[in-house]
C-alpha cells in the first residue's frame, strides 16, 4: 500500500483522478464477483458495496470534467491495484478476499486525503469520497471479524464451501465489532 501511494505522490493530479477512477472501477468488479458466490444477507452487502464504487466513479468522471474538460482518463502505468482475482470456494477464501477488501478501502481513503490536499478547492468532495471508504472499512472489517470468531477452530466451518456454509451464516451475520 505505501508503494502506491509514494508512487502516485509523484504524479500529477489528473494521472492520480485518472488511477482512482480505475480503481473504483476494480473495487465494483472485486465485489461484484463477491456478490456472485456469497449467500443472500452477504451477496446483498457486497452488491451494495458494488453500488457505492460505482457512485463513486461518477462522481469522479464529473469531477474529471470540471477539472480537465473531458471524461477521458488515463490511468498511469507501473501502479497495480491491490490483489482482487482471489478465488472464493471456502470461507477461508471470502475472509482473505474481505482481507484484501479492507487493504483497498484503507488504500481508497489515504488517496483520497492525498487529493483533497493536492486539489484544495475540492476538498469537500475527497473528504466525502474518504469517509465513505473508511465507512466500508468498518463494514468490511465487522464481517471479517465475525467469520473469523465463527470459525476460530472449526476447521469444518473454515474449508467448507461458500455456497454450503452461507446459509448457516445468513442465521446470524450482521456488522459487529470485537469487544
Amino acid at each position: 500500500m505505501e508503494d502506491v501511494l509514494d508512487k502516485l505522490a509523484q504524479l500529477s493530479p489528473k494521472e492520480i483522478l485518472g488511477y482512482a477512477i480505475a480503481s473504483e472501477e476494480d473495487a465494483k468488479r472485486f465485489y461484484e464477483t463477491l456478490a456472485s458466490t456469497s449467500g443472500a444477507l452477504l451477496g446483498d452487502f457486497f452488491r451494495e458495496l458494488a453500488k457505492a464504487e460505482e457512485g463513486h466513479r461518477a462522481i469522479l468522471i464529473k469531477l474529471h470534467e470540471t477539472l480537465f474538460g473531458d471524461t477521458s482518463y488515463v490511468v498511469p502505468e507501473g501502479i497495480p491495484f491491490a490483489e482482487t482475482s482471489v478465488k472464493v470456494d471456502t470461507v477461508a477464501n471470502l475472509i482473505e478476499a474481505m482481507r484484501v477488501a479492507l487493504v483497498n478501502e484503507k488504500t481508497a481513503e489515504r488517496i483520497y486525503r492525498h487529493l483533497g490536499e493536492v486539489l484544495p478547492e475540492h476538498r469537500g468532495i475527497f473528504g466525502f469520497l474518504a469517509a465513505q471508504e473508511r465507512a466500508h472499512y468498518a463494514s468490511i472489517r465487522s464481517h471479517v471479524e465475525y467469520l473469523e470468531d465463527l470459525t476460530q477452530g472449526q476447521p469444518e466451518y473454515v474449508n467448507a464451501p461458500v455456497e454450503f456454509f452461507g446459509a448457516q451464516l445468513e442465521l446470524y451475520l450482521g456488522p459487529r465489532t470485537r469487544r
